[in-house]
């Protein structure tokens, strides 16, 4: 099994929940390499989950949602410098956008551009998705679920050349209508809720540990092995 982690925008200039430091960023990277973490691709976390091939001891999914350019423009580089991989969570309908959608955010970000996304995948990132506007999906009639879902996924098709595997649900809300919709499309969905994913979860609900700016180096290790299954967690940094 492996430990999925989510992050958003590395930016050190916002003051956000979901927003890290480049510097932070860096530091845990540092330690996932030098305690012999395994960053997964999509397409070994879902054999593992398949029971095609089991995930190393110690694996982890980095997963990042709504697709801003920092992702690409400074997360991407330090993933490489580190030999790591991740996956990005997109919103369509912002491709090129600010995050002025966004009406609860007090920070400016802007999206990525469908060039630095390609960019993103050439470069061994993969890629899911997020909804085409990031609406609350609970909210919305069933003619518009399947819209939001099916649009964001046709693009995401068109604009990249792959077919996008996972999804990530705007807000981390879902309900069973939003989960029939996402089966129809993905081969499997993640949620916002702590801990980590184990073979009797529902694979359309998987957790994730949702990086805070606020976390030390110190806390980042403690959460993240309360969150392991393994056997014989890592000796946390001191």
């Amino acid at each position: 099994m492996f430990v999925t982690l989510s992050y958003h925008i590395i930016n050190r200039t916002i003051s956000d929940k979901t927003a890290i430091s480049e510097e932070a960023f860096e530091q845990q990277l540092a330690y996932l390499r030098e305690h012999g973490y395994h960053t997964l691709s999509l397409a070994q976390a879902i054999a593992d989950i398949d029971g095609i091939q089991e995930a190393p001891p110690c694996s982890l999914l980095l997963t990042f949602d709504d697709g801003y350019a920092d992702n690409a423009q400074i997360a991407l580089p330090l993933l490489q410098a580190y030999d790591m991989r991740a996956t990005l969570f997109v919103i369509t309908g912002y491709i090129g956008q600010s995050n002025r959608w966004n009406t609860r955010a007090c920070y400016d970000a802007q999206h990525m551009t469908w060039d630095e996304l390609r960019h993103w995948h050439e470069r061994g990132g993969d890629i899911g998705g997020h909804s085409h506007l990031h609406y609350c999906m609970t909210r919305l009639r069933s003619d518009e679920l399947q819209e939001t879902v099916e649009r964001n996924k046709r693009l995401l098709e068109q604009e990249t050349g792959i077919t996008p595997r996972a999804f990530a649900y705007p807000y981390g809300r879902f309900n069973q209508a939003v989960i029939d919709v996402v089966r129809q499309h993905y081969e499997l969905a993640f949620a916002t809720d702590g801990g980590a994913w184990n073979a009797s979860a529902n694979r359309y609900v998987i957790n994730r540990l949702s990086i805070s700016p606020t976390w030390t180096i110190e806390d980042f290790a403690g959460r993240l092995q309360a969150s392991c299954l393994y056997d014989n967690p890592l000796e946390s940094a001191n």
